[in-house]
């Protein structure tokens, strides 16, 4: 018997990576890749999304569900997006993508979810990853911003869990001279390699400098590491997780500069790692959030 397909996309400001899975997580084909058109008008954003699905929703095929992960500020509950002055996706402010969605592509707008895409990751990861099983489990993806999601018993931790912050996110709570997101970000490492090394570079131009030798880069690399450590200590303290996760395209040089965060996590007994494939499990944790 055919199996039900989920069709999901992660909604990135650059770039959408979509693909067709079903409720174990096996996806149909490989992860597909579109642009994101994210600075274009509200009618032209909502084809391309509907666009984006009907290429990917093969003949014959008995739909789960539509899934998106959308990075905020975003109304999941009732898909609406409410970003606006992030310089992505302006025009779809206070507009329901859910609504544009069920009218283009003619399915019930029940069948459309929405959730934060750091907390579709921390899904794809207790359900697939190694975070399965993890009573209690810390996610942080650094990328433009830091997301996070604080898992608990295989789910999103619910609000007011002990150790969870009030918004539930970890990038507005205040650090050094202004927030988390500030400096556990890729501008955050940018400002950082300007003080250092008196140029900007972003973690793959940091990264290349390490590797033909800088030590100057290396160095710089290392404190970007404490400074995520010193910056997510106090929730390691609060919420007191079993398991702490690391995604996000930066983690690709995560050699280079999580080992202070690796050994923090050791002397609390935290099991830490770096996920393999961070699109993957993003993908994979939209097809749980019927579960949630």
């Amino acid at each position: 018997m055919e199996r039900e397909q989920y069709l999901c996309l992660d909604v990135g400001g650059t770039q959408i990576k979509a693909a067709c899975v079903d409720a174990r997580g096996v996806m149909s084909g490989k992860i597909r890749y579109f642009p994101a058109r994210a600075d274009e008008g509200a009618g032209c954003i909502l084809d391309h999304f509907a666009d984006i699905i009907r290429r990917l929703w093969p003949s014959g095929t008995r739909l789960a569900g539509i899934r998106m992960a959308f990075p905020g500020p975003f109304d999941y509950g009732k898909g609406v997006c409410l970003m606006r002055g992030l310089g992505k996706y302006e025009h779809l402010y206070q507009i329901s993508v859910r609504a544009g969605l069920s009218e283009r592509l003619g399915v019930g707008q029940e069948d459309i979810l929405f959730v934060n895409d750091a907390a579709a990751f921390a899904l794809g990861e207790m359900g697939f990853g190694e975070a399965f099983g993890a009573a209690r489990a810390l996610f942080i993806c650094i990328g433009t911003g830091c997301g996070s999601a604080f898992g608990l018993d295989g789910k999103l931790a619910p609000a007011g869990t002990q150790g969870v912050p009030r918004s539930g996110y970890v990038y507005d709570a205040p650090f050094l001279e202004g927030c988390i997101d500030d400096y556990l970000s890729r501008r955050g490492l940018m400002a950082l390699t300007q003080e250092h090394l008196g140029t900007a570079l972003d973690g793959k131009a940091l990264s290349q400098r390490v590797l033909q030798g800088d030590e100057a880069a290396r160095q710089c690399f290392m404190a970007f590491g404490k400074r995520i450590r010193e910056a997510l200590s106090p929730f390691w303290d609060t919420f007191h997780p079993d398991v702490v996760c690391f995604g996000g395209q930066i983690t690709g040089s995560g050699v280079l500069f999580l080992p202070p965060v690796e050994d923090a996590c050791r002397g609390r007994a935290i099991r830490f790692y770096i996920t393999q494939d961070t699109s993957l499990r993003t993908l994979q944790g939209l097809t749980r959030l019927c579960s949630q």
